[in-house]
């Protein structure tokens, strides 16, 4: 499995004794809401029952796709696909995400 969690979040199987922000749930959510908070300086647990992105989130499609959306959730869309393609660099670890295309 690809590791995208970045060197300065640890588990020490400590639960903290006080932190901002608990997020619940290592998917892509989770982890993408931890990793947005933590950049702005909110100290974040993030509880996991499993391995970090091995649920639903690592078996889904992933697709970040324009094509076929309704028209007002173009911008999303691209904002999104903006933050795919610097997600590497911004962890400094290998998430996987490719830039392909599709052909209906």
């Amino acid at each position: 499995m690809t590791r995208i969690i970045p060197d300065s979040v640890s588990s020490t199987g400590e639960i903290p004794a006080r932190v901002d922000v608990v997020v619940i749930g290592g998917g892509i959510v989770g982890t993408s809401t931890a990793l947005s908070l933590a950049e702005k300086g909110v100290t974040v647990a993030l509880c996991e029952k499993g391995l970090i992105g091995a649920e639903q989130s690592g078996r889904n499609w992933g697709w970040v796709r324009q094509m076929g959306r309704d028209p007002i959730e173009i911008p999303l869309s691209m904002l999104s696909m903006d933050r795919w393609r610097e997600m590497n660099e911004r962890t400094g670890e290998e998430t996987g995400f490719r830039q392909t295309g599709i052909a209906y």
